[in-house]
């Protein structure tokens, strides 16, 4: 997408946040905050479990007596601020960086993490998109500047367990939903699940369909997560604050009945700029339409991708 945010850096950024434009999808006019004044927020959940809040997505943290694990690293300008919020909680190096998907505001502090120690581990998928933006050679400072400790050294194909700080924490490689990519950790005796962008809380989400997403693999896999949950587990979701399992059975309602309203739309031989006109979605805006997806990019969202199957079944 092409966001009206100036500097090279900021239009770099922003893009990768979400999925590539289609012709004609409305742009989101983003604003990249005074990095300065942009505050990094301490949620302790308990069990050495805390989540880290500011513009970026959300960062997992989980403390023990021989090092830290991190799940996600968001954008490098807080660099500073996550490392010095990271020791607060604990005086012990980053060890490990989980890479919950390729988007820069998720992976963008993966180098600087490297440079200090850190192991970074990915799915596949997300290790191959970050190793191709790599190759287009963008300037260095921007995002995806070609930088080989910022490459994942450790992939997950099925899932795979970690042990750290009296914790067993289950990274599980999920079915295309956000991307095809995505990784959810779940840290077993603390109750608590960080989904990356699989789940936003509180407004309309992103999918990135270039990069294999799919709003039907996002609404399936908010069965799986709602099972994954117990009455007490706490959910740490891609971008907003701390969740439970009722929100994500809330958030999967809101999503089947956008879905529905595209799908008829496109039945009814609407075209997406007649779709976008109609504001279909003004009674749900109250509710998910205040952060930084809005109404027609989620409808360009979805009606492209019903489209796109229409045409396939005909």
């Amino acid at each position: 997408m092409k966001p009206s945010t100036p500097g090279l850096l900021g239009s770099l950024a922003l893009a990768c946040l979400f999925s590539a434009v289609a012709a004609g999808r409305p742009p989101e006019n983003i604003e990249l905050p005074d990095w300065n004044k942009t505050p990094v927020e301490d949620h302790d959940l308990g069990h050495g479990v805390h989540m880290l809040e500011s513009f970026g997505g959300n960062i997992g943290v989980l403390a023990g007596e021989n090092g830290v694990l991190l799940v996600d690293a968001e954008w490098p300008q807080l660099y500073g601020k996550v490392t010095a919020a990271v020791s607060r909680i604990s005086p012990q190096p980053v060890r490990y960086v989980i890479d919950t998907h390729w988007h820069w505001d998720h992976t963008g502090g993966d180098g600087l993490f490297a440079r200090a120690g850190a192991v970074l581990i990915s799915s596949e998928q997300t290790r191959r998109y970050i190793v191709a933006e790599q190759k287009n050679d963008n300037p260095a400072g921007t995002p995806y500047a070609r930088d080989p400790l910022a490459i994942p050294v450790i992939t997950v194909a099925d899932g795979m367990k970690l042990h750290l700080a009296g914790q067993t924490v289950e990274v599980i490689r999920v079915p295309p939903a956000h991307t095809d990519g995505d990784l959810v950790v779940r840290y077993i005796e603390a109750d608590v699940i960080q989904t990356g962008d699989t789940f936003f809380h509180g407004f309309y989400p992103d999918i990135d369909q270039p990069h294999g997403g799919t709003i039907d693999g996002m609404i399936a896999w908010y069965d799986t997560l709602y099972e994954m949950c117990g009455p007490n587990t706490r959910i740490i979701p891609g971008h907003g604050p701390v969740a439970s399992r009722e929100d994500v059975r809330e958030y999967q309602g809101m999503l089947r009945e956008v879905r529905n309203r595209v799908a008829k739309a496109v039945a009814a031989g609407m075209t997406e700029d007649q779709l976008i006109a109609s504001h279909p979605l003004d009674d749900l805006d109250a509710k998910w339409g205040g952060n930084l997806i809005k109404q027609p990019y989620l409808l360009a969202i979805v009606y492209e991708e019903l489209k796109e199957r229409q045409g396939r079944h005909n």
